[in-house]
């Protein structure tokens, strides 16, 4: 709970939104920080990973929630959206590169007690798998854990069946794995799942996500958009109030729902993701 009471807090701040709308914040994230914040050790000297980190809103909450110290691994890293973290946080580094050259410079340097990998396995081709996997656990704590979160074959398909196929879109998908695969593969290395959790359960994706990033995503856009006036967009910002009242509430009401139903009936047959607690065997 500790990790969503602080993720809505940035969020709202404007900080963690990424190209969403801070009026309109994403309630029904709640189950997956959950999940993560279960995985998360209780060393007291503590550091993360956060690979493939994106805009950095994952890292920020980590520092702010977890550990002042941490690393994150992203290409093409947008160096002005991360300026804020880098700036504010002396302990933290960011890597822009590929894992596969930067992971040989952690190797029996560094020792991380959580890793983060949020929608990035899927993104590794499958025969450098076994070598990444292997550098994971080179650099991982004895006592840390690994929180993997990776679409759920059984209910999203296979990757080159997506539109995110990796021959479609640059950097897409790879593979698409069962819960099967990824555990004969971890076992592979020395790994092993401690807990797993099932998140986007179909009524989420019918009842939320289709409405609230769109909605979210305009509002940001009628907000913030340089091609529209000021003037335009000041107007809107105080015509919309009572209108954007009404949706946040509505999101509000539809994400206790969805937290509900993600708790008692997201399964392997149900939900679009799978999430995993990994620790060394």
């Amino acid at each position: 709970m500790q990790l969503y009471k602080k993720y809505l807090r940035l969020w709202k701040e404007g900080i963690a939104c990424a190209g969403f709308s801070p009026r309109l914040p994403d309630y029904a994230i709640r189950y997956w920080l959950d999940q993560m914040e279960k995985a998360l050790p209780a060393q007291s000297a503590r550091s993360f990973l956060d690979i493939g980190a994106g805009d950095g809103r994952l890292s920020l909450l980590l520092l702010q929630a977890y550990s002042p110290a941490g690393m994150a691994i992203e290409v093409q890293v947008n160096k002005e959206a991360w300026r804020p973290i880098t700036d504010r946080f002396g302990r933290f580094e960011l890597k822009d590169g590929l894992l596969q050259d930067i992971f040989p410079e952690l190797a029996g340097q560094k020792k991380f007690d959580f890793i983060l990998l949020a929608e990035v396995f899927e993104h590794i081709p499958p025969p450098d798998v076994p070598l990444f996997l292997q550098q994971l656990q080179g650099v991982l704590a004895d006592d840390g854990r690994i929180f993997l979160t990776t679409p759920n074959r059984v209910v999203q398909g296979p990757a080159e069946q997506s539109a995110v196929w990796h021959e479609r879109e640059p950097y897409g998908h790879h593979k698409h794995y069962t819960l099967q695969e990824l555990e004969t593969l971890l076992n592979g290395v020395g790994l092993e799942i401690e807990r797993v959790a099932f998140e986007c359960h179909k009524l989420k994706n019918t009842l939320y996500n289709k409405m609230f990033y769109p909605a979210s995503r305009l509002d940001a856009r009628l907000l913030q958009s340089k091609k529209i006036p000021q003037a335009v967009r000041a107007a809107y910002r105080y015509a919309s109030a009572p209108a954007l009242a009404v949706a946040k509430m509505t999101f509000w009401s539809l994400a206790q729902l969805v937290y509900s139903v993600e708790k008692r009936w997201s399964n392997e047959q149900s939900a679009a993701t799978m999430m995993l607690s990994i620790k060394k065997g």
